[in-house]
């Protein structure tokens, strides 16, 4: 594969393939020497390159394993060098959906549908899901008394159809309301 440029970070390549790459990756591929890349190179290159880019996206804020591979496949396209960058990283312990869905089950204020919703489309499976919610030690008509504190104004009818649209059960809605009337 023929290098057409490289500047500063990113190195272009035929076929309009662009590849951010730090200092690091130009010195350890002697890159800035190079003219053309093998293809073992350019896949090493993307594997550095997608390691790289994935350590610095954790380092901003937690990712399940889905998320992570969608944004590095937007970014690099190689998917079987995604799936191997996925596999070091969880293998180092750096993503775990586990501990993730624990996390934003005990962040949430939504009901248990929604998170479960939320957490589906994260990337996270059911099994994962049930596990985390049975670790969890949140009770639902704790958290659905905690927000009717704050519309204690609001008609009856208003604050079942509030908690219902947040993605609490219709029993547990009944059980926290029960003492209010």
């Amino acid at each position: 594969m023929k290098i057409l440029n490289l500047k500063r970070n990113k190195l272009y390549l035929e076929d309009n393939k662009v590849i951010d790459v730090s200092p690091d990756i130009i010195c350890k591929m002697d890159l800035s020497r190079k003219k053309e890349l093998s293809i073992e190179e350019y896949k090493r290159v993307v594997y550095l390159a997608a390691l790289s880019k994935s350590y610095f996206l954790l380092s901003r804020r937690d990712y399940t394993s889905k998320e992570l591979e969608k944004k590095l496949l937007i970014k690099f396209q190689e998917k079987d060098i995604i799936k191997k960058v996925i596999a070091e990283i969880e293998g180092k312990g750096y993503i775990d959906d586990f501990s993730y869905a624990k996390s934003f089950i005990e962040k949430s204020r939504d009901g248990r549908k929604k998170i479960e919703y939320d957490l589906r489309l994260r990337g996270v499976k059911p099994e994962i899901i049930k596990e985390a919610f049975n670790d969890s030690c949140e009770n639902e008509v704790f958290k659905i008394k905690k927000l009717l504190s704050k519309i204690s104004g609001k008609p009856h009818d208003k604050k079942i159809n509030f908690l219902l649209r947040k993605g609490f059960d219709y029993e547990s809605v009944k059980e926290a309301l029960t003492g209010e009337e």
